[in-house]
């Protein structure tokens, strides 16, 4: 009896490893069949990798300019490391470029064929930042944006697999102001950043410039000055001031509270710079009065135009999501009162590069429907207000 036990749990463990192993060559499969169109720069060869949800979610042109923009940046492949699996259609490998590493999970459906990818830019494991943020370590993202006209793939998971054939707006769903917001699946996204960051002001703002090709900006997306976005307060009517918005106190964004987008150190204060008189700006001071945050070692939060005297942390301060750190301002080149607001991926404001980012959760109105959006990419025109 004893012997026969024996032999069936020796037949499982086996069998479990062949299909281990088998589920792991699947993997490697898909990985390596990707880098090598990705080394060729054949995009169409990543596309026939695709299922059907993502061959129309994220079609040839997307792909292309996708992919593209990841060759400029990071060259080619020049090795990968065997993949880790995280679950039945989920794996993860670290993927060494000739400039830097990259995390890629892949997700894939039961005949191989390729569901969703998150890029992420490989990075050391590092202490966090502080001890109550129960997130995992942050990394910085690849910065391989999509235009305008392509939306990012998005991902919604259910009881059978993860499909791509829907935005990420048509997953958030619309909500009437007077009944409790709906709580739309999480989408995954490939260019996404890995802090988790949330809008970093109090009441209700308008995105008034912004988002990912800035008019005057050199069509390269690594630029400094990509992805940076202004809001300006608003009262419950959608309005940005009253009576004639020739004083600064006219503003109803006007010394309005600034808070932490998210867990982080400060690397940088700028206080002391006069503000502007509406319609004004300084050109001399073009970043005002500013904070910057550091939440990894290639993430950092820039709040700008802030109000003189109003910065409550100092550099070295620790910070949490949501603390308050100063006041929304005139000061630089606002011509009124706003929040300037980007990501960047180094503390040197003179060098670093701007990076695409969404915030994790946010209430949007726009064309009157007023929606809880998940992993968002802020537009211009629309009304965001903390969840």
């Amino acid at each position: 009896m004893r012997r026969t036990i024996f032999i069936l749990l020796f037949f499982s463990t086996v069998l479990m490893l062949f299909a281990q192993q088998q589920e792991n060559e699947r993997f490697v499969k898909v990985f390596n069949l990707l880098v090598e169109a990705m080394n060729k720069q054949d995009y169409e060869a990543i596309v026939r990798e695709y299922d059907k949800g993502m061959s129309t979610a994220f079609p040839l042109f997307k792909t292309t300019y996708f992919f593209k923009n990841n060759f400029d940046t990071f060259g080619k492949v020049i090795k990968i490391d065997p993949p880790q699996i995280k679950a039945t259609d989920q794996a993860i490998c670290v993927m060494y470029f000739e400039r830097g590493q990259q995390d890629l999970t892949l997700y894939i459906d039961d005949q191989g064929k390729i569901k969703g990818f998150l890029f992420t830019t490989h990075v050391a494991s590092e202490p966090q930042l502080n001890p109550q943020n129960t997130t995992e370590p942050n990394t910085a993202i690849t910065q391989t944006p999509i235009p305008q006209s392509a939306k990012p793939v998005t991902q919604k998971p259910n009881s059978d697999s993860i499909t791509h054939s829907e935005t990420l707006k048509d997953i958030a769903l619309s909500t009437p102001s007077s009944n409790p917001v709906k709580q739309p699946a999480t989408p995954i996204i490939p260019d996404k950043q890995k802090t988790e960051l949330y809008p970093p002001f109090t009441g209700t703002w308008i995105v008034t410039a912004g988002g990912e090709i800035r008019e005057g900006i050199t069509q390269h997306n690594l630029l400094q000055q990509q992805y940076t976005y202004e809001f300006s307060g608003t009262d419950v009517a959608g309005l940005r001031y009253k009576n004639d918005g020739k004083v600064n106190e006219d503003y109803f964004g006007y010394g309005r509270e600034v808070v932490a987008p998210a867990n982080g150190t400060v690397v940088e204060v700028i206080d002391g710079i006069r503000e502007n008189s509406p319609g004004m700006r300084n050109p001399y001071a073009q970043i005002g009065n500013a904070i910057v945050i550091q939440h990894s070692n290639k993430e950092y939060s820039v709040l700008a135009f802030l109000k003189p005297g109003s910065i409550r942390i100092k550099v070295g301060d620790k910070i949490t999501r949501g603390q308050v750190l100063a006041q929304c301002g005139s000061s630089g080149d606002a011509t009124e009162p706003l929040l300037h607001y980007h990501l960047q991926d180094s503390p040197y404001l003179q060098t670093a590069k701007g990076i695409k980012f969404y915030f994790e959760r946010a209430v949007v109105s726009k064309e009157g429907k007023k929606q809880l959006q998940l992993i968002h990419l802020p537009e211009i025109g629309e009304v965001i207000t903390p969840e």
